[in-house]
């Protein structure tokens, strides 16, 4: 007789508490979903519970979700993008609104919908549905082990990575073990990359703009001040917590890849604490308002640093430099993805790996 468990711990991956189990199902639950980042993270989560799962299926539960059918169905179609295809068969999603059920790709089997509502009742998600600013620290763990290994500065400490990072323990164990199968372990406990790690890459990518808190200024004035003039006003700021990425930023790591033309400035910006002091970008151009990208193309475009360690360079005119991960990003971002692979295929490390 199949049995219902709520509040399971998984053996792989480890310890891993999920909100329900039912024979070969697992469930997560997300209530009131109101953002499409909450969504994007709870999708990457998924894969990683299938990863560990040979058998089982994941089902992402959502009751009365606040986000339309049509962006959901993009959501999933996004994810179906960066999920290796033999995780992503094993995921679905199914949502409860207004009286009605649904489901991606598949609607539920209605002899399952008894079982579905009770999971619902239970109303887990507010308690064991791992947050996204969880996932935001993974990935700041993870871009810190990328930066060292892109660079060469070989293996690290957990303490190092705790300072560096500004978390806890057992945030970065956490984060070791979910990147264990790339990474290279020493009898003193230090670690380091064995290679990179696509897949957990594209997972971020696909997060990047949400992880990093990416706001976007375009000019509306009708006179829009070009990125080089941008540049110039900046080093006149001279705002440490400010350092340049993008275009910019790569050239600076690598002076001799084939990167034409700057058409934005990305700024990385260094906030370990929640409040952001804006008061730069009037600094830069009165003109420059925020905007969503969808009506007018940016021409500022700033992303926040949030570990304790900027890993920022400062270069010989006093313009600190994002670190490579950033800027990498940022040219993914941009949507320059064969100059983002020229940039990351630049690096010793990465040579004849990718």
């Amino acid at each position: 007789m199949s049995s219902l468990i709520f509040q399971h711990h998984l053996d792989n991956p480890p310890g891993l508490l999920v909100d329900a189990v039912m024979d070969n199902t697992v469930f997560e639950v997300l209530i009131e979903l109101r953002d499409a980042r909450r969504l994007r993270v709870a999708l990457m989560d998924m894969a990683h519970i299938a990863a560990g799962e040979d058998k089982r299926r994941v089902v992402l539960l959502l009751e009365e979700p606040h986000i339309t059918q049509l962006r959901l169905r993009e959501e999933w179609a996004g994810a179906a993008s960066v999920i290796r295809s033999e995780l992503f068969h094993k995921l679905s999603l199914v949502y409860h609104q207004s009286g009605e059920w649904a489901g991606i790709p598949n609607p539920p089997d209605p002899r399952d919908l008894k079982v579905l509502d009770e999971i619902i009742k239970h109303g887990l998600s507010r308690q064991s549905v791992r947050s996204s600013r969880g996932s935001d620290r993974y990935y700041e763990i993870m871009r810190i082990l990328i930066h060292q290994w892109l660079l060469g500065k070989g293996p690290v400490a957990v303490n190092w990575l705790m300072l560096t990072s500004g978390t806890s323990y057992p945030t970065v164990s956490r984060a070791i073990e979910r990147l264990g199968h790339c990474l290279k372990r020493y009898s003193d406990r230090r670690v380091e990359l064995r290679y990179f790690p696509r897949d957990e890459w594209a997972q971020l990518t696909a997060l990047s703009a949400e992880v990093r808190s990416t706001t976007l200024f375009a000019d509306r004035s009708g006179q829009p001040r070009s990125p080089e003039s941008l540049l110039r006003r900046l080093r006149r700021i001279g705002r440490k917590d400010l350092a340049v990425g993008g275009v910019w930023g790569a050239k600076h790591y690598q002076s001799d890849l084939d990167l034409v033309g700057n058409p934005r400035l990305d700024l990385s910006l260094h906030c370990p604490a929640k409040n952001v002091d804006w008061s730069f970008v009037e600094r830069l151009d009165p003109a420059l308002e925020q905007t969503t990208g969808h009506d007018v193309s940016p021409d500022l475009i700033v992303h926040i640093v949030r570990r304790a360690d900027s890993l920022f360079q400062h270069g010989e005119d006093g313009i600190p430099w994002a670190d490579p991960v950033e800027c990498l990003l940022d040219l993914t971002e941009a949507r320059l993805e064969s100059q983002a692979r020229e940039f990351l295929n630049s690096f010793p490390a990465v040579k004849g790996q990718i």
